[in-house]
Parts: C-alpha cells; structure tokens; sequence
C-alpha cells in the first residue's frame, strides 16, 4: 500500500513541528510498503493573505491568522490535488492540515490527525482567544470540511474527539483515539529503566525536570514555588529548567535554557536530565497533548501536572504521576510529592508504571500499527 503522507512542513526536517511530523514519517514507513511525502505546502498567495490581515486589524487590537484564508485553502488544494495525480498514492494521510485538505478534490480515501482542533486552541491559547471574526468563522468551516471529507479521523486524545464529535457534529464511528509517541528516540532496555528508577530512589536529593518554551503559561513561576516549598519542609529538592531563560535568583534551580533536539549534543544533554530527574513537572495552564509528558514517561519518569487540555490522558493520577487542578491548594501538591518520595517502594511503583504505560500505548509503533489497521480494516 502507498501512503501520501501530507504535512504542511517538510516531514524528513527533524525540527518540523518539535519533530512530530518527522516521527509520524518514520513510524508510518516501518509499518506500510511505502510513504511518499505530499509536503511541504506553499504558496506566494500567503504574503496577500498576510497583508489582509494587516489592514483587517489596523486600529484595533484582534488577530488575524492568514492561515485561515480561503483562498489560501484553495491554493493549497490545488497544489495538493497535482502531487496526488502524480505519485498517485492509495490513500492520504494528513497531520496538521485540516486548511490544506479542506477544499482538496480527489476520490482517495483521507484520514486524518491533528493535536488539537480548533475549538480546543480557542479555549485554552491566548493566541487564539482574541481572533478577528473573519479567522474565527474561516478556522472552523475549514476545519468541519476537511473532517467531513475525511474517511476517518485517528485522534490522539478522547479530549479531541468529545470536540470533533460536539463542535462539528462528526459521527462517533469515525473517529478512533490513538496516543501519540515521543519524539526522543529512547533505546533503554526495560531492566535499563528499572535500574534508573531504583537509582533515582535511591538518591538523597529530589530533582525536578521542568521542559517548556512559554515559561508563564506552561506553570514555571508554580513549579519554582513547589521546589521551595519542598526544601522548606526539609527535602532538599532542585529544579532544572529547559526551553526557556526566565531570569530567577534562587540556589535550589538551574536555568539550562532551549536545548535543540537536532543538535546532537544538546539532545543528548537532554536525555541526561530525563534520566537523572526524580519527577517531571509541569504545571501548566494550557496544553493539548502534552508531549513533554509522554517523553518524561517514556524514561520511567513520574509526572507531576495540571488537569487542563490532554495533561490528564497523558498523566494517570495517582498512577504515572500525579494530576492537579490549576487553583487547587499548594499543600496538596507538596503533601503528595512529600508523602510518595519517602515511601520509595510507591515511588518505584509509580515510576514503572510510567513506563509500562509508554510501552503499551503511548509509543510511534503502536500508533503506525492502529493507523494501519484503521485504514485496512
């Protein structure tokens, strides 16, 4: 079976989306005879769409998203429809391109995945909260067409498919929910990862691992807070921080800063402190699915994080780690991490179920063997 693989960035670039698109690419060609890839998508007609959105917003303080331009979407279709006559692929799988496939024409079958629909982003991210009606209203008829054109959505959260289903009305049977992977390549054994979490419980210092680029959204400020509420109990407790430089003044956090995955020294740095951290933590306020999270669990790692967006299918309370609400009291938070790091036996516990977790379902391979059975069965 031949796959057109569509993405609106180029999928062999390794930094394309965090790597997502790149993962899915090498995922879906270990599984299906061949992948061709249908992106990237461009055209010079975005720098117009750019310039209306410019002229749409002058004087006032909305935003424009030229992605959502309809004849953009056409363009982009176009483009889409002469690949497809050409490498003529048995069916198109597309992530992250509901503008792309919307007004796309073709008899091909079109399954599709996203990490977050529209609907989703306008409820939880600032930068899709205070949108120019035009974009609003463009953003989700693209995106109900390209789900109604779809033969099948492969969602990777039931958060997402509640949304397909209630804001554009797509049928339930079309729709399966299958995790995303990590996008760091983890070759530890399972007995490798026991003897990580038996080190790591060992330890007499608990280190936090806090991964995000948005320092305030993603719930740093509260993650600092939690470290130095711990070593004021008396647990000596520190915290290194990646993705971002916030400027902090304390003896117990490490500002390490944005590390490139592509960059093979500093992926490497990275997967260090995955494998030396006691807990990952990530308060944060807005998320869909919570990449970061499964890479933390993919180590064996238990993680401390919000009940917001995909966090809490990525994170099983009391199971993988622990979820908490954005307001909830403080106390709580401390008294959990207090109570599971002193009884090391629950902490080794909820490590491997971590990983289990990983292992079973959370993983690239698993999720390219769903998709083949999604589009075969």
């Amino acid at each position: 079976m031949k796959v057109g693989y569509i993405t609106k960035q180029d999928p062999n670039d390794i930094g394309a989306y965090s790597g997502t698109h790149y993962s899915m690419f090498q995922a879906l060609k270990n599984e299906f005879e061949e992948v061709i890839p249908l992106g990237p998508i461009g055209h010079w007609y975005k720098n117009i769409a750019k310039l209306k959105g410019r002229i749409k917003t002058f004087g006032n303080n909305k935003v424009f998203k030229f992605q959502y331009d309809l004849t953009l979407a056409r363009l982009h279709a176009k483009q889409l429809e002469k690949k497809i006559e050409k490498l003529k692929p048995d069916i198109l799988f597309g992530s992250l391109v509901s503008p792309e496939v919307a007004f796309l024409e073709t008899n091909i079958p079109i399954y599709l995945t996203t990490d977050a629909t529209f609907p989703r982003l306008n409820e939880l991210h600032k930068s899709h909260t205070n949108l120019h009606c035009e974009s609003f209203e463009n953003a989700m008829l693209l995106e109900k067409r390209a789900f109604q054109k779809a033969r099948g959505l492969i969602l990777p959260l039931e958060w997402l498919k509640k949304s397909a289903i209630q804001n554009y009305h797509i049928e339930e049977e079309k729709i399966k929910v299958v995790p995303y992977g990590s996008n760091i390549l983890n070759l530890l054994s399972k007995n490798e990862i026991q003897n990580l979490v038996e080190e790591r419980a060992l330890a007499s210092e608990v280190q936090f691992l806090f991964v995000g680029i948005n320092w305030e959204q993603k719930g740093g400020p509260e993650a600092v807070a939690v470290i130095e509420e711990l070593n004021r109990l008396g647990i000596d407790s520190t915290l290194k921080i990646v993705g971002c430089s916030p400027k902090l003044n304390s003896k117990n956090v490490e500002v390490i800063g944005f590390l490139d995955k592509q960059n093979p020294k500093e992926l490497a740095q990275l997967i260090e402190l995955y494998k030396k951290a006691s807990f990952f933590i990530l308060p944060t306020k807005a998320e869909c699915v919570g990449m970061s999270f499964i890479e933390a669990a993919s180590f064996g790692l238990p993680a401390i994080g919000t009940n917001v967006g995909g966090v809490p299918e990525a994170v099983l309370n009391k199971k993988t780690g622990f979820i908490f609400d954005v307001n909830e009291s403080p106390k709580t938070l401390f008294d959990a991490i207090k109570a599971i790091w002193e009884d090391k036996s629950r902490y080794i516990e909820m490590s491997s179920e971590a990983h289990l977790y990983y292992s079973e379902k959370m993983n690239w391979e698993n999720w390219a063997a769903k998709i083949r059975e999604s589009v075969t069965g």
